[in-house]
């Protein structure tokens, strides 16, 4: 046998395990839909965190004495738990519909941003196409969905880098919107441009949460200027107007679309930037209690020492994770704060229901601001 004939047979038997491995991969995700099944029905909790470690240690320990690397199994079998979790959310959660095939959602720019990638990602899940509508600015977004224009908006609310957008939580406090969803946006900010390279730009457009998530490369590069665009498909508009001396902080998935080339990686400040988007719309819908939820509040502090630690105090009580506290000012009322809320868990929750009198006790207004499935990081990848 010669050697190339020995390793087509050994390429040939690695195809045929692979063919194996997504065969047993399909079978497993048919089991996982039964007892998501069996566990709607009996009104249980979809999701078994000690029974995931449990599984994977036991994957793990399985690998090791067959000499597979750990890191190998858990990448493995992670990959695997959230892709039973999105089906888990995509079942339960307020936004599904059997008869949403196409959503009408308003957000921010074009396309390449930010928000329309994260409105594709977000309806995908759900089977349904989007309709875009993009718009110049967010309270444009938040008019459409209140107008009844469209179905829905998208809009980024906190990144983990710049932290809260507050013109969004006034949008949302001063609105009649509600929070139906959340989507978790990994981002990776690169500098595109056409293809002659860094060393001749002189210039760098991008929306402002762009250019501010990447103040540590800027700083590094004295010698270009940063200018300011309404969103990120207008900082492209731009760059397409412009020459070779021109560039645009954004993602691959832009510079593709915009037929540009990515002339350096990863010029963010943090590798872990996320953006956390929510979903808006005019009238929601609880998610079922099956799957891990957040529910989101408004409140505002009766006016006595104290107010606010004994306000919050049920929570901890209970048991309750809260998971963000925001501060906002109370317009015509000098120095009055009232303050936004997510809380780990579902309104109906009994728990959540008893930190609620608590709050309600200590304060002189309380708001629902959304109740619905949360979100999570675990192997959710995008660019801008």
């Amino acid at each position: 046998m010669t050697e190339t004939q020995n390793r087509d047979e050994i390429r040939a038997a690695i195809s045929e395990l692979d063919r194996a491995l997504i065969d047993t991969i399909a079978k497993r995700a048919d089991l996982v839909e039964q007892i998501l099944e069996a566990k709607a029905q009996q009104g249980l909790p979809v999701r078994d965190r000690e029974r995931e470690k449990a599984v994977l240690n036991e994957a793990i320990e399985r690998g090791k004495a067959q000499g597979v690397e750990p890191d190998l199994i858990e990448t493995l079998f992670k990959s695997l738990f959230e892709s039973s979790i999105q089906r888990q959310r995509t079942r339960f959660d307020s936004l599904r519909d059997e008869e949403l095939h196409e959503a009408n959602v308003a957000y921010l720019g074009g396309p390449g941003s930010y928000s329309h990638i994260a409105a594709q990602r977000i309806f995908e899940r759900r089977n349904a196409s989007v309709v875009p509508a993009p718009k110049r600015d967010f309270i444009s977004v938040f008019r459409s969905v209140e107008s009844g224009e469209v179905d829905f908006g998208v809009v980024p609310i906190e990144n983990t880098t710049t932290g809260s957008i507050s013109e969004v939580y006034d949008l949302l406090l001063g609105g009649r919107c509600n929070i139906v969803g959340e989507f978790l946006l990994r981002v990776d900010h690169c500098l595109i441009g056409r293809s002659s390279g860094l060393g001749r730009v002189t210039r760098v457009y991008g929306h402002p949460q762009a250019l501010a998530q990447s103040r540590g490369w800027l700083a590094s590069h004295p010698e270009i200027e940063t200018h300011m665009a309404a969103s990120s498909t207008r900082a492209l508009e731009r760059l397409l107007e412009d020459d070779d001396t021109a560039g645009v902080i954004a993602g691959a998935d832009a510079a593709r679309l915009f037929g540009f080339d990515v002339l350096e990686q990863g010029v963010g400040d943090h590798e872990q930037n996320i953006t956390r988007f929510i979903v808006i719309a005019r009238e929601s819908r609880n998610p079922t209690r099956e799957v891990e939820c957040k529910t989101s509040l408004m409140f505002t502090t009766r006016d006595t020492p104290g107010a606010l630690v004994d306000a919050l105090t049920g929570f901890r009580d209970s048991g309750i994770n809260l998971v963000k506290l925001e501060s906002r000012p109370i317009p015509g009322n000098l120095w009055e704060e009232r303050f936004i809320m997510d809380v780990e868990g579902h309104i109906e929750d009994q728990a959540v229901r008893d930190a609620l009198k608590v709050l309600e006790s200590h304060t002189r207004e309380i708001r629902q601001l959304g109740c619905y499935v949360a979100d999570a990081i675990d192997a959710v990848s995008a660019a801008e």
